[in-house]
């Protein structure tokens, strides 16, 4: 019997049907509609194209080629007439989603809006996405990012600024990343990076910075320093490459409820990643739109658009979004099903580490610095935790911790108190860095 690794077994686990079965289907998408799907963890979809043009984020599907999907939710544009076969024994033949796509021909306007400014100015558009929670701000990002590399030889800067996506690393960073090679439909997450060892694609190279926390507003003003520190290493990145340079960038940010209601958050945003461009989605209302624009025009001038909420979104729970984020964890330490990665496991003595966590402001009501706190080594602080390692010295104070760069992550999977120990999970062989660790607000229960 072969053995079986944490993280990476549950992929082999029956299925479970929810009222459909394991037949094959036959299925035909009329040009301009989509079918929207939601798969979840315990089932899976395989698709394949038999004719026709489908696209999921912007990613066209190759014809013949089968496809899986699990634990995703997603939607297949027909940019032409398409005919596809698909298996699932969680989906009903009888009620399947299939609506038209209201919103794609803005979309291509807007692209073709980008591809002229890519090609008209050495300083490609850096494009500031708002709007709301499920109104489509990620969704716009990837296929704004798959339609640029489509047909030239375009590298966009994907920068997002939502600790809560896990995009090209584990939930609580803030990325950003040269989108060099077309996005992995089957992924749930953006997909694999640098971490993941060899991919199918080439694999992407994030920058990220660490926040640690779960929301803005437990930290705001540690969060507005972490994606200060960020939009210098884009700059910096943009400024030194001149294919991403006259690419630009995307720019992805919390949802607008998240924010401030003055709209200083945004102006901080679009100072910082010098966007040039606005892309307002789904804000219904006049007064804010007029008041967005009032905000952001001294900065990005006329390039201020709206566009109404995408029609292919389907509606995140809170459930779905922590399942990526899981996800997200895993995939670091222990790859996916097709790039099966091998951690590797140390014990090292409580004395033998430093852990700092941000500061909760919402918690720690009686001291409201920024200064990030000494954790005590014990069980319930550290039991499953996930620490960054930054490239700081165990001794270093507590602002040249925050300001330091990312080492990589560990997982600490064993606390043992009596015996003064720790088992930490590594992407890699070695002993332990003699670095400074972060205590993020993530655990990870194999």
């Amino acid at each position: 019997m072969m053995a079986s690794l944490p993280g990476i077994n549950d992929v082999s686990q029956p299925l479970v049907s929810a009222g459909g079965d394991d037949e094959l289907h036959r299925l035909v998408i009329k040009q301009g509609s989509e079918w929207k799907v939601e798969v979840s963890s315990d089932s899976r979809l395989n698709v394949k194209v038999k004719s026709g043009i489908a696209e999921i984020f912007g990613t066209e599907l190759a014809t013949g080629t089968e496809y899986t999907f699990k634990n995703y939710q997603f939607s297949i544009f027909a940019v032409e007439d398409v005919e596809l076969e698909w298996r699932c024994p969680q989906l009903d033949s009888e009620s399947l989603l299939i609506t038209a796509n209201t919103t794609a021909k803005y979309i291509y306007n807007l692209h073709f809006a980008l591809e002229k400014m890519r090609s008209s100015s050495f300083e490609g558009p850096r494009v500031l996405v708002i709007g709301d929670k499920n109104c489509g701000r990620t969704t716009l990002c990837r296929i704004l990012c798959s339609y640029a590399i489509k047909n030239k030889s375009y590298q966009p800067m994907y920068v997002n600024l939502d600790p809560q996506q896990a995009v090209f690393s584990p939930p609580g960073c803030l990325t950003a990343t040269p989108i060099s090679d077309i996005l992995d439909v089957e992924c749930s997450t953006w997909g694999q990076s640098m971490t993941s060892g060899a991919t199918p694609l080439h694999s992407k190279q994030p920058l990220v910075k660490n926040f640690g926390l779960e929301r803005i507003a437990q930290n705001k003003e540690l969060y507005l320093d972490v994606v200060e520190q960020l939009a210098q290493g884009t700059n910096d990145r943009i400024l030194n490459d001149s294919l991403v340079r006259r690419s630009g960038a995307l720019i992805d940010i919390p949802p607008l409820s998240e924010l401030d209601e003055d709209f200083n958050d945004l102006e901080f945003f679009a100072k910082k990643c010098k966007a040039n461009v606005v892309v307002m989605l789904g804000i219904t209302d006049n007064s804010t739109a007029e008041k967005i624009a009032n905000k952001l025009s001294p900065l990005t001038g006329s390039h201020i658009v709206s566009l109404p909420e995408l029609s292919g979104c389907l509606q995140a729970e809170d459930t779905y979004s922590r399942s990526l984020q899981r996800i997200a964890i895993r995939e670091y330490f222990y790859g996916t099903p097709k790039t099966v990665l091998s951690p590797y496991a140390i014990g090292v003595d409580f004395g033998d580490i430093m852990v700092y966590r941000p500061r909760n402001l919402l918690e720690d009501t009686e001291d409201q610095t920024n200064e990030f706190v000494p954790v005590t080594v014990t069980a319930n602080n550290l039991q499953h935790a996930l620490v960054a390692i930054t490239y700081a010295d165990k001794k270093a104070t507590p602002q040249i911790v925050q300001k330091a760069p990312l080492l990589g992550f560990g997982l600490i999977t064993e606390v043992n108190e009596k015996r003064n120990k720790l088992r930490i999970l590594l992407p890699v062989p070695g002993a332990l860095p003699n670095k400074a660790m972060v205590l993020t607000s993530y655990r990870y229960l194999e």
